[in-house]
């Protein structure tokens, strides 16, 4: 395959090898990298798949999924979101990640045209360009300030060879949520200009702010031009099991069904069946989370106001804070680079977001209490004495 420079090694996971590192050397570290939560996947779920594993054997399910279980999940994406699916919309897949890889290798043909919100996951336009290498991709930023979205722009951005729309919503790695008139917005333009719409939904359980999540599919009878991409590695703290689903309009189901039986066979059985039994288990621990997640952006944000050079938007969801650095002078892999080499503490570096993002960084709250409070206070004095 064609390997374009954008494929590189993700940014998020060599800070996290350098916190490793660390590690191994006894030295102290608060990695406020990576998003993955602190508690620990429900035990109905845990329970299950172990009954699973000790009842019979885990053999191959059908490409798409075992059919319980989408059905479920089409429920809940109506139920919850007002999306209407049926299961024939679902397919299960080892991760979100690898529900975007699916739909994109489905949708991209060279020289079509994609526009990516930025900042954005930090795979996303990897995984376009390993998708189709000779696409375009177009990133429309968000207002650096306040974090809104300029509709014009991506109006002018529209083209005849205009194929897909990225968007990720709520946000990693800036936290906010896009509201319904926003969404209402894009999705006409999509209607308009005939392109496709791809929606990562992953986040939208970890809400704690006064904004609501709204999904752009519920503006459809069917699905028609959105994709709704989402899983349980955050909900679910299921990281590690890599299962996710993509909601999809039917008229892409052959080619997905191709690629996933040439590629995948099959997400794993186990862990599928084990979600379908556990599957209507409550979210009381959500609760309890978000509010510890609202708790600690309040941290972050009393840490805006008494520390110089920096600023940024405090986050009503996600576990991410971005942290516009700009007034530093260094750019994003200095200034983590430098922060984790002095202090121990691990971040993310901006441009790894977004080509125009370099002056901003990433933290990660998906952690205890101890270390946001500590690990802010490292960086506080890093930025007052070192920089």
């Amino acid at each position: 395959m064609e390997f374009r420079e954008e494929i590189k090694e993700s940014l998020t996971l060599k800070f996290a090898e350098a916190a490793v590192e660390r590690r191994k050397n006894n030295l102290p570290i608060i990695s406020l990298g990576l998003g993955e939560p602190e508690f620990r996947t429900p035990n109905e779920i845990i329970e299950a798949t172990i009954e699973v594993l000790r009842s019979k054997n885990s053999n191959y399910s059908s490409p798409m999924g075992i059919q319980s279980l989408r059905e479920k999940i089409a429920a809940r994406l109506k139920r919850e979101n007002n999306i209407n699916s049926q299961a024939d919309n679902i397919i299960i897949t080892p991760g979100a990640k690898q529900a975007f890889q699916l739909i994109t290798m489905t949708l991209l043909k060279p020289e079509d045209e994609v526009i990516v919100l930025s900042p954005s996951f930090v795979s996303f336009i990897p995984q376009l360009f390993i998708a189709e290498p000779r696409c375009k991709i177009v990133e429309i930023d968000v207002n650096k300030e306040d974090l809104s979205l300029d509709l014009n722009e991506i109006k002018s951005a529209i083209t005849p060879k205009t194929k897909l729309l990225v968007l990720n919503t709520p946000n990693n790695p800036a936290g906010y949520i896009l509201d319904q008139p926003t969404l209402k917005a894009i999705y006409d333009l999509a209607v308009e200009n005939n392109f496709y719409i791809i929606s990562d939904e992953i986040y939208e359980k970890l809400i704690y702010g006064e904004s609501e999540h709204f999904s752009i599919g519920s503006l459809e009878k069917e699905p028609t031009k959105v994709i709704t991409i989402n899983g349980f590695s955050k909900s679910h703290a299921m990281t590690g099991w890599r299962i996710g689903y993509a909601c999809f309009p039917l008229v892409l189901k052959t080619n997905l069904l191709k690629l996933q039986q040439h590629t995948n066979t099959n997400t794993c059985t186990f862990i599928q069946e084990g979600l379908d039994i556990s599957f209507n288990h409550d979210y009381k621990y959500l609760t309890e989370y978000n509010y510890k997640l609202k708790n600690r952006m309040s941290l972050y944000s009393e840490f805006l106001d008494s520390t110089p050079l920096v600023k940024g938007f405090v986050p009503s969801a996600g576990f991410f804070a971005f942290m516009d650095i700009k007034d530093t002078n260094i750019d994003s892999n200095t200034f983590c680079g430098r922060l984790i080499k002095e202090t121990g503490v691990a971040t993310t570096p901006g441009i790894a977001f977004g080509k125009n993002w370099d002056d901003h960084v990433r933290f990660s709250f998906a952690t205890s209490d101890d270390n946001v409070i500590e690990g802010l206070n490292l960086v506080k004095n890093f930025i007052k004495t070192s920089l």
